[in-house]
């Protein structure tokens, strides 16, 4: 039993402490992908969604005036607090090949995603896909501390 102890303690002092990083990256912070600072509007057509938790995701295509498409990739909250907001996945498959408007904050990468806030529809209505960070002047709103 002593001959095991050294092995034990090793594992409580050196493991542990790795080992409880590990969660840590396994659900991302806004903060860690996302730049708050920024807020940017992007317009193309809804190509792809996917309603399922942790988050959902959907991608919209922006062609640039030379003709190159890129795909961009939004991410918005759970399929739990987006329908509190209202939203359904048929705003969203009603609307797939249609051209949306979507505000968010853009990634610290420079890669094309975006996690999203608001998607503004073809009929106009504005759908609400993630808490708003923002109200419009790019300054933090009152909840954010």
């Amino acid at each position: 039993m002593k001959r095991h102890l050294p092995l034990a303690v090793f594992g409580v002092l050196v493991l542990s402490p790795v080992l409880s990083v590990v969660p840590a990256f396994a659900h991302h912070g806004f903060q860690f992908e996302y730049d708050g600072s920024k807020y940017v509007t992007i317009t193309g057509v809804l190509r792809k969604v996917e309603w399922e938790n942790p988050h959902i995701y959907f991608n919209v295509d922006v062609t640039s005036k030379d003709g190159k498409v890129t795909s961009w990739r939004f991410e918005g909250s759970s399929v739990t607090l987006v329908r509190r907001s209202g939203v359904k996945l048929s705003d969203f498959n009603d609307n797939m090949g249609k051209t949306i408007s979507v505000k968010g904050c853009p990634a610290k990468s420079g890669l094309p995603r975006v996690a999203a806030e608001t998607v503004k529809l073809p009929d106009g209505r504005e759908i609400v896909v993630a808490r708003k960070r923002y109200f419009g002047d790019g300054k933090p709103g009152p909840d954010d501390n």
